[in-house]
């Protein structure tokens, strides 16, 4: 996925959602964490009395779905929740659940395997809030060519090492009625939206978001695309805010406020998008893509963000349906009750 910047997933790519070998490397540091209780947290407040907290992205670039995040500083609704949010971008896109288990931050935004995977692994990290609403991922095919399923066969295919694409590629292969062997899946790190429309692989894979903003920018049409939930994946949210248990129990308060105060900033992005794509812009000018990318971008990720009960709200057959999903097709190995991965608890 590209993401130009999930990734640029959601270069661009669906958030290159944490892998699962990444987490499992956190588990011992988690219980030392949670043993030690440490967090900037805990620390002196700023000269004006805010108290800082530490927001871990989810991919080494950063990119227009962050836009609320920096509405929420810009426009003052952390502040008035008596919060310095201060963004933190990891060092590449599976170690977001891990700087959280080592005390590297506060808050993450991950996605919702991320989460299924790190809570298999023993990691004690917890959605407190959906970013988006929906699935979004699917195939991507340049503009005027529809995306074939009965012809996968021999087709070359970009992918990442990101733990959304592990879980959804099981679904295009069965849809296509082939197996590993008979397509060729060609990872990528960054972007793979550009080496298809430059005829090196056949289909890309990516959020629609990402894919919608790359290829209209710069061809001036819209991709041709399929979405995974059109053919058997389940309709979940990806992304999503979290935090480790241990935090949350001493750092409730903090909790809420951010949820609060994201929620008011993601309201305000939605209502005032290109007011809020530029402030995006101006606080990040070397964000590595244009206005036009960047406005694409967040209009398309507008369109995955209110769900039944508004923004931010979970529920719980959303898990369910993911972990059943992610169990059929043998990429996780156990699943627990919906209520291990997620409260509302901290919403507002």
């Amino acid at each position: 996925m590209t993401r130009q910047s999930f990734a640029r997933v959601l270069g661009v790519g669906p958030r290159q959602l944490r892998v699962l070998t990444a987490v499992v490397g956190a588990l011992v540091l988690a219980a030392t964490v949670a043993a030690c209780g440490s967090s900037s947290s805990d620390q002196q407040k700023t000269a004006d009395g805010l108290t800082p907290l530490r927001l871990i992205y989810d991919w080494p670039g950063i990119d227009f779905e962050a836009v609320p995040i920096v509405v929420g500083q810009q426009e003052g609704f952390y502040k008035k929740q008596g919060l310095d949010v201060q963004l933190i971008l990891p060092p590449d896109n599976a170690t977001t659940v891990k700087m959280l288990a080592v005390d590297k931050g506060d808050i993450g935004f991950d996605t919702t395997s991320d989460v299924a995977f790190a809570r298999a692994a023993n990691i004690p990290v917890r959605s407190i809030g959906n970013y988006s609403q929906t699935n979004n991922w699917g195939l991507v095919t340049p503009p005027g060519k529809p995306v074939d399923l009965s012809s996968l066969t021999g087709k070359s295919i970009g992918v990442f090492t990101d733990s959304w694409t592990k879980a959804m590629m099981p679904y295009v292969l069965k849809a296509g009625h082939v197996q590993d062997s008979q397509v060729k899946q060609v990872i990528f790190q960054s972007n793979d939206l550009t080496p298809m429309l430059a005829g090196k692989i056949d289909i890309a894979t990516n959020t629609m978001n990402y894919a919608v903003a790359q290829i209209q920018s710069s061809t001036g049409k819209k991709p041709s695309t399929l979405l995974a939930s059109h053919f058997g994946a389940p309709d979940v949210p990806i992304w999503v805010y979290t935090a480790m248990d241990p935090w949350l129990k001493t750092h409730g308060k903090q909790a809420k406020a951010f949820l609060a105060a994201t929620k008011q900033a993601t309201a305000w992005a939605i209502a005032h998008p290109q007011k809020a794509v530029d402030e995006f812009i101006k606080a990040y000018p070397n964000n590595g893509s244009s206005r036009k990318y960047n406005l694409y971008g967040w209009q398309e990720t507008i369109a995955c963000l209110k769900g039944p009960d508004g923004l931010l709200t979970q529920r719980p057959e959303q898990w369910t349906q993911l972990t059943q999903a992610l169990t059929s097709v043998n990429v996780l190995k156990k699943s627990f009750p919906a209520s291990t991965y997620y409260t509302n608890k901290y919403l507002p």
